[in-house]
């Protein structure tokens, strides 16, 4: 609290992975093989269980997810899309299936498109426009399958939306 204003803070995205020594008996839940973890909010390198290539970019990969749900008001892949899933099919989605676009995901919510944009302030006829080009485009950088595609750093990511934000 600041001010008498509650302030969230996002203190970490997942499960700590050991990524640069060998495992011990103290890093066991980390082991390789194992899915630990949010399936709405994991990388498609996460939910390959190989381990190879997790690393802090896997975060902006949920950050990204963070922002398509301020957006939309749902997450990139449907939950109950998920939860009836098999393991290996969800595996397959988050690794394979490309979301839809924020503003192609807000087009297509229907009637539930009225109470997401009352929450945003906005109109619920110019909702999914205003999200259309550069938030999109923002958006599906940071939840690009191939990490090596996706924003560096979080700095990276949170320059982008600066920018967004201040018409540059």
């Amino acid at each position: 609290v600041i001010d008498d204003v509650a302030v969230p803070k996002v203190i970490d995205f997942g499960v700590a992975k050991a990524t640069g020594a060998t495992l011990t008996d103290r890093t066991i839940y980390t082991a390789f093989h194992q899915m630990v973890g949010t399936p709405l909010y994991m990388s498609p390198e996460q939910a390959d269980l190989s381990g190879t290539d997790v690393d802090t970019r896997s975060d902006i990969y949920s950050l990204g997810v963070l922002l398509y749900e301020l957006l939309t008001g749902t997450t990139p892949f449907d939950s109950e899309t998920l939860k009836k899933a098999a393991f290996d099919e969800m595996r397959r989605i988050i690794r394979e299936d490309e979301p839809p676009k924020p503003s192609t995901r807000l087009s297509s919510l229907g009637p539930t498109i009225t109470s997401t944009s009352e929450k945003r302030s906005s109109d619920p006829r110019n909702l999914d426009r205003s999200v259309r080009g550069e938030l999109d485009w923002i958006v599906m950088k940071a939840l690009e399958k191939d990490r090596r595609r996706r924003y560096e750093t979080a700095n990276d990511f949170a320059s982008d939306v600066m920018n967004y934000l201040c018409d540059r």
